[in-house]
Parts: C-alpha cells; structure tokens; sequence
C-alpha cells in the first residue's frame, strides 16, 4: 500500500508538500523571501516607503548588480541561445526593480560607471 502524497498548506496550490508542508515553489518563496506570493502580490509594486529598512537596501544593491552582470554577459555571449538566455535574466531582474519602485533604466553598466 502507497502512502498518499500530502498536499502544499497554501490555498489553492495542488503541488506536492516538499517541506515543512509547503511544496518546492512556495517553501523556495519563503526561503528567498519570507513570504508567500499570490498573483495578485506580485503585480502590485511594492510600497516605498522614507525609511527602507536594510533588507530592501541590500535587495536593491544585489538587483543592480544582477542586472549589471546580466547586461554585460548579454553583451559578450555568443550564440542565439546563450543571448536568449540573458535578455531573459534582465527582463526578470528589471521586473523585481519595478516591482521595488526603482528604474532599472538608471542601473550604469561597468563600462557606463568608469567612464
């Protein structure tokens, strides 16, 4: 007889429980995180408030350097699938900068920053 799969804790989410009764995708949330995100969480840009606190500071500085690297191996890739790959990654990092409230089109290159 085969034990019977338990299911994620989240409302809604018919995955498999992975750990602590979340499924990979919402435990990963947590992890990375610290909270679960709905549809509807991810598309309302975060609220900018006078006082970042230093988790979002450090958020913020790490998107900037994501995005930085993800523009600079876009630049020197070679191969149609090695470029997809990148515009992919700066396409998702420019969304989390959004979602911070932040232009990632104010983000200088390396080449931009020494000159």
């Amino acid at each position: 007889m085969s034990a019977k799969k338990r299911r994620c804790v989240v409302p809604g989410c018919d995955n498999n429980s992975h750990a602590k009764g979340y499924c990979r995708k919402h435990y990963g949330q947590i992890w990375r995180k610290g909270k679960i995100y709905t549809l509807t969480n991810e598309e309302e840009p975060l609220q900018r408030s006078s006082a970042i606190n230093r988790d979002d500071a450090d958020r913020v500085r790490a998107l900037e350097r994501e995005l930085r690297r993800a523009r600079m191996m876009y630049n020197n890739v070679v191969g149609v699938a090695g470029r997809l790959k990148w515009r992919g990654e700066i396409e998702e990092v420019c969304k989390e900068m959004k979602r911070f409230g932040l232009d990632p089109n104010r983000v200088k290159s390396d080449d931009e920053a020494f000159k």
